[in-house]
């Protein structure tokens, strides 16, 4: 009760304080921003998925390979992802390429390894049990997946996912607007606009911008998240 009182006293504070300086219209602006930058982090999310899914089944259902491999990932996961922005500004400046497409990629570039992570984790604790009754029934291909492995990863995959997808939103005001010397790209979003109006000294711009990301991530945590975290948790279960 004294959280829920003290969030609503801030977001009056925080809407008196953007009205004095920004209009309704500004709202939806900033909102139709949102509204791009979820799609880039729901498509850089799928992709993700898609590559680090099998290698993170591959490399859990393979102890030796995953001591070799995981301080590999450890390592990549550790390295500042910001370092290597400035070789996409020169390659998208270079082949002409369109900065809404081609810096979508650095939004996930640092928080993908949550999805791997998981993934591997997930894939380790399936039970010996189940994997050795697999094989003795020649369980393979997509029945392989659909009723061992997704099931037995699910629930460590929505972890990784939910992860990867609140880091992706942070990323974003460094990724949707990027420089290296004099050359500036920007893809239009709600990271850049937050990073415009940061640099411009806009408080109230900032201010809103920060507290549309909050409410995007806040509603998809509890509306597509949590769900799927409750459902992989009642009806995904490898017992």
């Amino acid at each position: 009760m004294l959280i829920s009182a003290a969030v609503g006293w801030a977001v009056f504070i925080l809407g008196r304080f953007v009205s004095e300086s920004l209009s309704w219209s500004d709202v939806g602006t900033v909102t139709g921003f949102a509204l791009v930058t979820l799609l880039r982090v729901v498509v850089m999310i799928i992709i993700a998925s898609l590559i680090w899914v099998p290698i993170g089944v591959w490399i859990g259902l393979r102890p030796i390979w995953a001591e070799r491999l995981q301080p590999i990932a450890q390592f990549l996961a550790a390295f500042p992802a910001n370092v290597l922005f400035p070789f996409a500004v020169v390659m998208i400046i270079r082949f002409r390429l369109d900065p809404n497409i081609w810096l979508s990629p650095l939004i996930i570039l640092g928080t993908q390894w949550y999805i791997l992570f998981n993934v591997i984790a997930g894939a380790s604790a399936i039970s010996t049990d189940l994997k050795e009754a697999a094989r003795i029934f020649n369980v393979r291909g997509w029945q392989w997946w659909r009723q061992l492995a997704l099931p037995g990863i699910f629930p460590y995959y929505i972890t990784g996912a939910l992860t990867a997808s609140g880091g992706s939103w942070n990323a974003s005001i460094v990724a949707e607007a990027v420089s290296w010397g004099n050359e500036h790209l920007e893809a239009t979003g709600l990271g850049s606009f937050i990073a415009r109006a940061t640099a411009a000294g806009d408080t109230a711009s900032v201010a809103l911008g920060v507290a549309v990301m909050s409410v995007f991530v806040t509603v998809l945590n509890r509306t597509v998240w949590r769900p799927l975290y409750r459902y992989s948790e009642r009806r995904l279960r490898l017992d």
